[in-house]
């Protein structure tokens, strides 16, 4: 029996620690910049709020299965059937809800992705824009130019992208005369630290605006990158488009998701598995 115990001890331990990986994940999207990319895949008015509720239902899963570990190691340790039987239909509650997560992350994803190209494309032709007195949509402008500025990239497709645009014709009015926003120029104020590093998270806690730079970008040269012919321009401004950038990323944010739902599946059967032996082992026990 003492081996069944440290198995099933074993397997909490796991399951407790994939809990505390879903914890981060919701974690990261409060202080990390994917809550911008995610802005774009999102059509809500108000895509903050869209984005809090996935980052709330994945911390509020890792809780969830931080607590059924901990129960797991409490009901081994105990070795009452009834403590043992009560973890394994929490066990399978949330296998069952990691099965829908999992189907609900590929299927969403596959539809933002069909559509993605054609609504970015709108939005960018008509919402881009900083001006106080243009229609422009907030969210959707600081999430362009962080995807602009992490990525490398310039527009949808290219940096040929803005021409035409609402933007472009308010800045030629204002008298600004850019030929594509700041972030698509290459910068000299970049991120010192990896912006996943826990020193670059603590960083954005304490100091709030000090990294940044896609909301104060300072091209390296601003004259050179607005320069309308491409041999003007070269080194000085990214020609590629996002679309395809940003599209991979989301697929593999997803695929990262579901791996991480299945691993976590696979512990808990595990760990159904154990202590439905274990229970055995406690009624033969009993019986004898």
């Amino acid at each position: 029996m003492k081996y069944l115990k440290a198995a099933l001890i074993t397997c909490n331990v796991l399951i407790w620690l994939s809990g505390s990986t879903m914890l981060v994940m919701g974690m990261q999207l409060f202080l990390h910049g994917q809550g911008h990319i995610l802005n774009l895949f999102v059509s809500d008015p108000r895509p903050y709020e869209t984005i809090n509720i996935v980052a709330y239902c994945l911390f509020g899963l890792g809780c969830v299965v931080l607590l059924v570990g901990s129960f797991g190691c409490h009901a081994a340790l105990r070795g009452y059937r009834w403590i043992i039987i009560s973890y394994i239909v929490m066990l399978t509650l949330l296998v069952a809800a990691e099965l829908v997560v999992a189907a609900i992350a590929g299927l969403k994803t596959r539809q933002i992705l069909l559509d993605l190209e054609d609504r970015l494309t709108k939005k960018l032709a008509v919402d881009y824009g900083h001006y106080p007195d243009a229609d422009s949509d907030v969210f959707f402008s600081e999430s362009m130019d962080f995807m602009q500025y992490k990525f490398k990239c310039c527009g949808v497709h290219s940096d040929g992208d803005y021409n035409g645009t609402t933007w472009w014709r308010d800045s030629y009015i204002s008298g600004n005369r850019k030929q594509v926003p700041l972030t698509c120029c290459v910068l000299k104020n970049t991120e010192k630290q990896n912006t996943g590093s826990p020193m670059s998270v603590v960083s954005r806690v304490f100091h709030k605006n000090n990294e940044k730079p896609w909301q104060f970008p300072q091209p390296k040269d601003e004259a050179a990158c607005q320069v309308q012919i491409e041999e003007g321009h070269k080194d000085y401004r990214y020609k590629e488009g996002c679309l395809d950038k940003v599209s991979d990323w989301l697929q593999w944010q997803s695929c990262l998701l579901i791996f991480s739902c299945f691993l976590m599946i696979v512990l808990q059967a595990c760990g159904i598995v154990a202590s439905a032996f274990f229970c055995r082992s406690i009624r033969n026990t009993e019986e004898e």
